[in-house]
C-alpha cells in the first residue's frame, strides 16, 4: 500500500515538474526571447511568484517519494528506474537552484537598483538554455518514472 501511495505521489509531481516546463518552454521562453529589455525584466520578474512557493514544493516531494520507491520498490528493475528518475528529479532541482534561482535574483536586484545593465540578453540566453536542461530533466523523470510505475503495478 505505501509503494503505491509513494508511486501515485511520485508519478504525478513528475508529472507537474515536466508539464509545467514544458509549457514554460514551449510557450513562455519564445514569448521571453522576443521582448525588449524593460519589457522582458518586467514580465520575467511578474512570472516567479506563480511558480515559486509550488515548483519548489512539488519538487522536494518529488524527491521524498522517489527516494521511498528506490528503497522500497519491490524488484531490482523498479528500485533502478525510481532511482534513475530520482536521479532526473535531482538534476532538475539543482539546475533550478544552482542557475535559475540565482539568475532571477539577479534581475530582482536590477529592478531594485533600476537599471538594468548591458550584459542582460546574455544572461537571458544562460537562463533560457538553463530552463531546457531542467525541462529535459524533468520530462526525462516522468517518462522514467512510468516505467517503474508499470514494472510495480503490471
Amino acid at each position: 500500500m505505501l509503494v503505491a501511495l509513494l508511486a501515485v505521489v511520485f508519478l504525478l509531481c513528475t508529472g507537474v515538474l515536466a508539464g509545467a516546463l514544458i509549457a514554460v518552454e514551449r510557450a513562455v521562453v519564445p514569448m521571453l526571447l522576443r521582448l525588449p529589455r524593460q519589457t522582458w525584466s518586467d514580465v520575467h520578474r511578474l512570472l516567479d511568484p506563480g511558480f515559486d512557493p509550488l515548483m519548489p514544493t512539488v519538487n522536494k516531494v518529488g524527491l521524498a517519494a522517489g527516494l521511498g520507491l528506490a528503497v522500497l520498490a519491490p524488484g531490482a528493475a523498479a528500485k533502478a528506474a525510481f532511482a534513475a528518475a530520482l536521479a532526473a528529479v535531482a538534476g532538475v532541482a539543482l539546475v533550478s537552484e544552482l542557475r535559475n534561482v540565482r539568475m532571477n535574483r539577479r534581475i530582482d536586484d536590477w529592478a531594485a537598483a533600476g537599471e538594468i545593465p548591458g550584459d542582460w540578453a546574455a544572461l537571458r540566453a544562460r537562463w533560457a538554455r538553463a530552463n531546457l536542461l531542467r525541462t529535459c530533466f524533468a520530462a526525462l523523470a516522468f517518462c522514467v518514472a512510468l516505467g517503474g510505475c508499470w514494472l510495480v503495478w503490471a
